[in-house]
């Protein structure tokens, strides 16, 4: 049976991916570049082959293989060009889901004047995809039967992807702009200047990415307590990263309406992540005044309190989690959110809190 792919009904899908990156695209001479290579099995295979190419202008310092590959020494290989090539070889099966990574670290060559180097990592492997119905008529259709083969041997196609990382470098530093046009030919100055650069370059990173600190959706988690007492809250640092960065999202709008209802209700929601039901007792015969007399007129059972609400929250149970038991963990929700009410609500009134447990 012939595959649909083969018929004219599309591409089929690669028996792995392939992916290269660097941690720094733009260097200077004597710095190092570290290339990240990831390996991902999509379909099963008898293995595969992993060649990480490096330009004349890198330096190969240091490589790194996952387990599987055991004390198993890559191939270095010189290449045309000048520059080496790392190759690994995996000859197992592989199973679908199976992923790989690789290093790869190389330190930056003086040169003279700007360059771009590109680092290309290719993935080999072998298939017989359909080969054995009819091997020579499939292989020349696909155009990989190179040589007549052998009675009784099956050729084997050989398919490869690859991937390519550039990364930038710079024969002399940026700050020799803001220098004399004297010293635009001095080696020595603009090799000096980097020293600078590569200081402030943390510093000038941040300034650059200053909006992103101060907005609590993308700061960093170490720095929504700071953030935080800007509004005058205190964060609670039990709430989970995301309910703490919704608080401080809403911290305005909730001082607006604090000691409100609604100010209460939206509060509860950012903790609990369910809306409350939150009754108001309104007294409908007390009056205080100079005709006031206590007595048959005056009413002051349970459906008649001034100043009073109630709290209904319908909950899904806690799971056990963090070797704490279960009527721990809800205790301490339940005091959380006793404090929330006492918080927001008015100082002159009272409440009650009834949790109800539902399905989760």
């Amino acid at each position: 049976m012939i595959p649909l792919d083969r018929l004219g009904a599309g591409p089929a899908q690669p028996a792995l991916t392939v992916a290269h990156v660097a941690d720094f695209y733009r260097r200077y001479p004597g710095e190092t570049v570290t290339f990240y290579t990831r390996v991902e099995v999509l379909r099963p295979l008898p293995g595969y082959r992993l060649s990480v190419s490096l330009p004349p202008g890198l330096e190969m310092e240091a490589y790194q293989a996952p387990p599987a590959h055991g004390d198993e020494l890559p191939q270095i290989v010189q290449q045309e060009d000048g520059g080496r090539a790392v190759a690994w070889h995996l000859e197992e099966p592989l199973e679908p889901g199976t992923r790989y990574e690789y290093q790869v670290q190389a330190t930056v060559k003086p040169t003279q004047q700007d360059a771009t180097y590109q680092s290309r990592a290719v993935v080999t492997w072998k298939k017989n995809d359909g080969l054995q119905d009819n091997p020579d008529q499939e292989a020349m259709r696909r155009g990989t039967l190179a040589q007549p083969t052998r009675q009784g041997q099956l050729p084997t196609a050989t398919t490869s992807l690859a991937e390519t990382a550039c990364v930038a470098v710079a024969a002399k530093g940026r700050y020799l702009r803001y220098m004399p046009a004297l010293y635009a030919d001095d080696e020595l100055m603009g090799r000096f200047l980097m020293l600078f650069e590569s200081f402030w370059a943390p510093i000038e990173r941040t300034i650059d990415q200053l909006p992103f600190y101060l907005d609590p959706r993308t700061a960093p988690p170490d720095l929504l307590p700071w953030l935080a007492c800007w509004l005058d809250l205190v964060l609670d640092e039990r709430w989970p990263e995301e309910k703490r960065r919704r608080l401080l999202r809403s911290a305005v709008t909730l001082y607006r309406k604090r000691g409100t209802r609604q100010g209460l209700r939206e509060y509860l929601e950012i903790y609990t992540g369910q809306v409350p039901l939150i009754v108001e007792h309104r007294a409908h015969n007390f009056r205080i005044g100079p005709d006031a007399r206590l007595g048959p007129g005056i009413a002051l059972g349970t459906q008649n309190v001034p100043h009073t609400f109630a709290v209904v929250l319908r909950l899904p149970p806690i799971r056990a989690q963090d070797g704490r038991a279960v009527e721990q963990q809800e205790d301490e929700r339940c005091r959380m959110i006793e404090r929330i009410i006492e918080a927001e609500k008015p100082a002159h009134t009272a409440y009650t809190l009834r949790i109800e447990a539902v399905p989760s």
